[in-house]
């Protein structure tokens, strides 16, 4: 409901004002909003647990066990939904520190309970308790950092503000359209593909797409903290260190994007007959899997791009119309998922095509065009300042990727992980060389020194300053 990030931007403004009342009825009224969105949450879990066999194909023997399913994963986000107000203060704070490093623990905890669960034979109800647990677990411990960064502000009934409800939800509901939008394309099209051709086809579908959502979420906790600086700068009218900053954090992300795309295109079919290749008694399976990895890779990492300048549209309250665009986007990738099945019977491969498709021309070309319109910027600047050293950057890994896979196609996870490995400093070495200017590697290495050198302070009124000197 874009509750986050109104939390994101209504914190840092009052802790610089050093408005306690004000930051108290904020948390108190932010977590008044989650516990009614849990209770709703609560519901649709009971609804979508009656009505699990109807809804979905899927064969009688497994009604019973999706219908716990169900159950176990909307009764742990019902508990840990309350809990939400304690990550997004996090992010209001801009303790990213805190919220990645509670949040990747618990992820490779998650991981490795799954690997030894799964390998002694457990199956779908075990996922759905780690996964639960997993969640309410990290957001106590949130919370237990957000009441030690914050020990004089509590939270009470009183302090429940609607006005200030009212307000949030208003700065909220653009931030809300977008993650709608990417929700849509995300997972949408699994109810798709469960509704109009089969359950075993959704698991398919979802092997294809693990890599772009594990890029997704990388690239999200890369760019996350911009918005707070633009945020800062936009109201001090620095308008010139708002471009400068949407210059480089998508030339940023675009270092990290292009690798990451060529490798799933050119070697993802490796990778998935590495992953789940003894799954699949067909090899076609597979075969056909690494084309649909292929397809949707393209039209991801185009969404992919624009999402640095989405943040920065968001710091400054400009994202309206980049949310309506993204909905339309999600709009346009089910519509044509449902025509391509239902009418062409085209499978996963006709899937693919329909969200790619749309993505591709949404944030390939009307999206980009929209923010330098925003932004003043026109494309010799988008050129010659994101896209040209970009490309010098990582085109060195781009020529290692596909020298690699014609010489040395990799067969193991061995062998994929010293893929990614030399990929990754192949990338870093040659946007040291290529893709940085002489000040980015000044300030990258000034960046660093300061990091490892200072000690971290919980203490939020310096939170601001240190935040902005960074």
């Amino acid at each position: 409901m874009g509750m986050n990030s109104s939390i994101d931007r209504f914190i840092p403004v009052n802790l610089a004002r050093r408005d306690d009342d004000a930051i108290q009825r904020i948390i108190s009224t932010s977590l008044f909003f989650f516990t009614l969105l849990a209770f709703v949450l609560g519901l649709m879990t009971l609804l979508l647990y009656d009505n699990i066999g109807a809804w979905f194909t899927i064969s009688a023997d497994m009604v019973g066990t999706a219908g716990v399913l169900v159950l176990i994963v909307g009764s742990s986000f019902v508990l840990a939904m309350p809990l939400q107000v304690s990550s997004a203060l996090l992010c209001g704070l801009q303790r990213y520190d805190i919220l990645n490093l509670t949040e990747f623990s618990m992820l490779l905890l998650r991981t490795l309970l799954l690997v030894i669960l799964l390998g002694q034979g457990y199956g779908l109800l075990t996922i759905g308790l780690v996964y639960g647990t997993g969640e309410i677990l990290v957001k106590f411990v949130q919370f237990a950092f957000m009441k030690k960064l914050l020990p004089d502000v509590s939270i009470s009934i009183r302090s429940i503000d609607f006005k200030l409800l009212k307000e949030m939800l208003a700065y909220g509901i653009n931030t809300c359209l977008y993650r709608t939008g990417s929700l849509l394309i995300l997972k949408a099209t699994d109810l798709v593909i469960a509704v109009y051709i089969g359950t075993a086809e959704v698991s398919q579908f979802a092997v294809a797409i693990a890599g772009i959502l594990l890029l997704s979420q990388l690239l999200r906790a890369f760019a996350t903290a911009i918005k707070p600086a633009v945020s800062d700068l936009d109201a001090r009218d620095e308008h010139s260190r708002v471009r400068e900053i949407s210059f480089l954090m998508q030339k940023y992300s675009l270092l990290l994007i292009i690798p990451a795309a060529c490798f799933l295109i050119v070697m993802g079919r490796e990778f998935l007959l590495v992953w789940v290749g003894e799954k699949f008694q067909d090899p076609s399976v597979v075969n056909s899997l690494g084309i649909v990895l292929a397809i949707l890779t393209v039209g991801h990492c185009l969404r992919l791009a624009q999402y640095s300048n989405f943040l920065v549209l968001v710091g400054k309250g400009d994202h309206k119309l980049f949310g309506l665009l993204t909905i339309v986007t999600g709009l346009l990738c089910i519509s044509a998922s449902i025509v391509s099945v239902k009418v062409f019977d085209l499978g996963l491969l006709g899937i693919a095509w329909s969200n790619s498709v749309p993505m591709a021309l949404m944030s390939g070309i009307l999206l980009p065009i929209y923010f330098n319109m925003k932004m003043k910027i026109s494309m010799r600047d988008t050129i010659v300042r994101i896209w040209w050293p970009a490309l010098l950057g990582s085109m060195p890994t781009v020529i290692l990727i596909s020298i690699w896979k014609y010489f040395n196609s990799p067969t193991s996870w061995m062998s994929i992980t010293a893929v990614v490995i030399f990929s990754i400093l192949m990338t870093c070495i040659s946007a040291w060389c290529f893709s940085l200017t002489s000040r980015e590697r000044e300030r990258l290495h000034k960046s660093l020194k300061f990091r490892w050198g200072r000690t971290p302070s919980l203490n939020p009124g310096e939170t601001p300053l240190a935040f902005r000197e960074e």
